[in-house]
């Protein structure tokens, strides 16, 4: 009787190991066949070269209040799209001023990530419709590639306002983003560029919901710093675009990111040769990530580059959430890509590619202070790991594809 009872617990296990390995080849096969479907849909678009003023914010409590007051001001039109929103005090003062807009006679259209936004309250979007905000999800799962289309994310952030004002960076809208330790580099924009967020934002809600929020002429004055917008979908070519970045670097690269999970050769040869070249190389991340295994996950590659000659830093004074390259203390890359499997490879980002001005110099003087609040790391640290860490950069290991 129990040699009977043992056989069958053996064989249901057996069974629930090879369903469950049926699942995962089926999930990643479906993933890597819906990108290869989505290819031609996928070309990165690039903007013309404009001029544009930027401020900096780093906290939710200088952001916000100037978000609010521009989001306030607008007499036309405000368009906001956000990879995710959370619950909280944080989101319904938020709402609260859609709201208000919209029943004055502002046209307010707002987008947000499907999966992005699992987090949120349903209730919050059909009081937003009942007000008169215009709502819609980026990207809703669908056949034949189910999975791709639930890992697919429009991950870019947009907000425009009047044509006037523009916003994107690493910030959403929700509690955590409140809390003091949380750290992001968001970007206000005044300028030529403003013209190119709304086309852009227009275009993803037209493939959203078939139809196009008006596109207004913009006819903003020129601003100060060069740049030009490149929008990915699915993540081609961002993996090119940093390479190339790396490739034309003659004295320093920084790369500021929230996950450093590269799991692509040819970034970490373009790194590397970049340091036989002779090009200091300079990474930061952060010692506590926002999801699951993320820190553990760059263990792998953290050590790489260690091992290679570079220096890291881990942020150590709360959640670090920028994300940032910087060529020769020159030229920033700086918008909504991680350096992660997700935007290498799955997502819809953007990034803002600056020319040299001043504002440059405002984003070296963050960047030294944020380095100030990290300590740098050698191969020393993995010795002292715990195997709590140990078990869980093997688990990473195998599902960084997915993170």
């Amino acid at each position: 009787m129990i040699k009977k009872c043992i056989y069958t617990v053996l064989w249901a296990l057996g069974m629930f190991l090879l369903f469950l390995a049926l699942l995962l080849t089926w999930i990643h096969h479906d993933i890597r066949k819906g990108r290869e479907a989505a290819k031609d849909d996928s070309s990165p678009v690039i903007y013309p070269l404009r001029q544009s003023n930027f401020e900096l914010f780093t906290e939710w409590d200088t952001f916000y209040p100037q978000f609010a007051r521009d989001i306030e001001q607008a007499k036309e039109y405000v368009y906001i799209h956000f990879f995710s929103i959370g619950s909280g005090e944080a989101s319904d003062q938020y709402f609260d001023l859609l709201k208000k807009k919209a029943k004055e006679g502002v046209q307010v259209y707002y987008s947000v990530d499907r999966a992005g936004s699992l987090k949120g309250n349903r209730a919050w979007f059909k009081k937003l419709e009942e007000a008169g905000v215009h709502v819609t999800y980026s990207n809703d799962p669908h056949f034949p590639h189910i999975w791709y289309t639930i890992q697919h994310r429009n991950h870019r952030r947009i907000a425009i306002m009047d044509g006037k004002v523009a916003y994107t960076g690493g910030m959403n809208v929700g509690e955590k983003y409140t809390k003091s330790s949380w750290h992001d580099y968001q970007l206000r924009m005044t300028g030529e560029g403003i013209q190119d967020f709304e086309k852009q934002f227009c275009h993803d809600w037209k493939i959203n919901t078939g139809e196009s929020p008006p596109l207004h002429t913009v006819r903003a004055s020129a601003g100060v710093t060069p740049h030009y917008l490149k929008s990915y979908s699915s993540g081609y070519e961002v993996v090119n675009d940093l390479i190339q970045a790396f490739h034309s670097a003659k004295e320093d690269i920084l790369i500021a990111t929230p996950y450093f999970i590269p799991d692509n050769e040819d970034f970490m040869d373009a790194l590397k040769k970049a340091k036989k070249r002779g090009v200091e190389i300079t990474i930061m991340w952060p010692k506590h990530s926002d999801g699951l295994m993320l820190t553990q996950a760059a263990y792998p590659f953290v050590k790489e580059a260690l091992k290679n000659g570079m220096n890291v830093y881990q942020y150590e004074k709360g959640i670090f959430h920028g994300k940032l390259v910087l060529i020769d203390r020159k030229y920033p890359l700086i918008g909504t890509v991680n350096i992660d499997s997700r935007s290498l490879r799955l997502n819809d980002e953007m990034t803002l590619f600056m020319d040299d001005s001043p504002f440059t110099d405002r984003i070296i003087n963050q960047v030294e202070r944020d380095l100030d609040d990290s300590s740098k790391i050698t191969l020393d640290y993995f010795k002292k790991l715990s195997t709590k860490d140990k078990i869980l950069m093997k688990i990473a290991k195998c599902v960084d594809y997915y993170l």
